[in-house]
């Protein structure tokens, strides 16, 4: 009598692991590993798949307690502040860095650093009197640097009447709550798109947010 054996399936996208979680973006199998590190990034996952569910889930999880808080007690409270009031706004520039992120995929945290850092000059400069556009050469940063300073400008100057104005120094502490994020992830050396990743992990595919939910970064807010 022969016995046909059958050979466990080997992941499609490493060829190296066991394949033991159905892709429903690749009708087949794939491992874990290439689960968590290439999902939305490589792989074009439906929201409806448990596995990104539960992956977001984690690592909101994991960037709170790795990257939000702070050891100093000025700047924990500082963050807590900007959460409490400007969650929303700070969520539309979490969301612009994702997009770019996912348009132009070889953007690194440093970029996005210098696109904050940019900004962050103009309106201090701003707020001692003295308007200058602060820009940069350099395509990719440049690029951010324009989407988010749209975005700010209209929270500053909505045209809807009804929709409540950002103050210069409100829009700053935004801007520096998501810069020191940023720092948070060079600092700990986990590549260098480890900020810009982790975001566009999180984007739901629409990639368009009408009215901004609790942020990525904060579960259970």
């Amino acid at each position: 009598m022969w016995y046909h054996w059958r050979l466990p399936m080997k992941c499609i996208l490493c060829n190296q692991r066991k394949g033991k979680r159905h892709c429903p973006a690749k009708s087949a199998l794939i491992c874990a590993q290439c689960c968590g590190e290439k999902r939305v990034l490589e792989i074009d996952c439906p929201e409806s798949c448990q596995y990104l569910q539960a992956g977001r889930s984690y690592e909101a999880k994991q960037e709170s307690t790795r990257h939000l808080h702070s050891r100093d007690p000025k700047v924990e409270q500082a963050r807590a502040r900007v959460l409490d009031h400007f969650e929303p706004q700070v969520v539309r520039l979490e969301y612009l860095v994702a997009e770019e992120r996912r348009s132009a995929r070889d953007l690194k945290d440093r970029d996005v650093a210098d696109a904050f850092d940019l900004l962050l000059q103009t309106y201090r400069t701003e707020e001692n009197g003295i308007l200058y556009e602060r820009v940069s050469d350099h395509h990719q940063v440049e690029s951010l640097r324009r989407r988010l300073r749209e975005a700010v400008e209209e929270l500053r100057r909505p045209k809807d009447a009804a929709q409540s104005v950002l103050r210069l120094s409100e829009a700053i502490a935004c801007l520096e709550f998501v810069r020191g994020l940023v720092q948070s992830h060079i600092e700990a050396r986990e590549s260098p798109s480890s900020y810009v990743d982790f975001l566009a992990r999180m984007l739901p595919r629409a990639g368009v947010i009408e009215q901004p939910g609790p942020s990525l970064i904060v579960p259970g807010r």
